[in-house]
């Protein structure tokens, strides 16, 4: 019986369960990491982030966060980045939803629009985009992009945010 553990020992449970929480923690690990991949865009960096909210007509409140990036081979300015960080955006979704709900857009410039009084049309989404246009504006940069200069942005509302329902 050479080799093999008194019925009383612990050892190999021991060994065991070692096993099973370094390969539990390398399994968390690799899920984490996959969720940060997953929700990063390759390539970009979310340099501005703005929270908005309103209260609408119908007396409920409305609010959003968007995100504003630039390709890593364009960045935003470390400057202007912390501008509009810093800034106090408090007021500024009262303001585009009453700036929207007195110019409403007609519609997008899609084949396949709704009747603005349909209530899936976008034209709530239209009139709220045209309004962030007019009270979320960027200072202006340019980066040397080897071609000459230029700059992207890219914005993004996150999941969750409902600042153009209240327009409908």
């Amino acid at each position: 019986m050479a080799g093999h553990a008194p019925a009383g020992s612990t050892r190999p449970r021991r060994r065991a369960w070692w096993v099973i929480g370094i390969v539990a923690g390398a399994l968390v690990a690799l899920v984490l990491v996959a969720m940060a991949i997953l929700d990063s865009k390759p390539g970009f960096t979310t340099n501005v982030t703005i929270s908005l909210s309103y209260v609408a007509d119908d007396g409920q409140k409305y609010s959003c966060t968007y995100d504003y990036s630039t390709p890593d081979r364009l960045p935003m300015p470390a400057d202007i980045a912390e501008s509009m960080n810093s800034r106090d955006w408090s007021q500024t979704g009262q303001e585009i939803y009453e700036w929207a709900k007195s110019h409403p857009a007609e519609h997008w410039t899609t084949e396949d629009e709704l009747p603005a009084d349909d209530p899936e049309s976008t034209r709530a989404d239209a009139s709220w985009g045209l309004a962030m246009e007019k009270y979320v504006t960027f200072p202006p940069w340019l980066i040397d992009a080897g071609e000459g200069d230029e700059y992207a942005l890219w914005w993004e509302a996150r999941a969750g945010s409902n600042c153009e329902d209240g327009l409908r």
